[in-house]
């Protein structure tokens, strides 16, 4: 391999273990403020919260964690395709 596809595939790994570090701490920050929501919500909120409420209140953070994890769970089939792929042109 010449040197500039080592470099290249260094930068390559070290933009996959920041994505990788990033996306974890995204969804880490919005598990935690879902959790911490759903408590406010339930203990210290001023008016009785019934299901249809608590369900306006909490969506925006389900569905945002949702698309979350979705799109890396993606994203992580995405990149062992691409390993698989470039494998399976290196053993032609």
């Amino acid at each position: 391999m010449s040197e500039d596809t080592m470099e290249e595939k260094m930068f390559h790994e070290f933009l996959y273990d920041v994505e990788n570090i990033l996306d974890e701490i995204l969804i880490g920050v919005l598990s935690f403020g879902a959790i911490l929501v759903t408590i406010y919500t339930l203990v210290y909120s001023s008016q009785s919260v019934s299901m249809m409420s608590f369900g306006k209140i909490i969506e925006p953070w389900i569905t945002m964690l949702g698309l979350m994890i979705i799109g890396r769970e993606l994203w992580i089939f995405n990149k062992k395709m691409d390993g698989y792929m470039s494998r399976l042109e290196e053993d032609r």
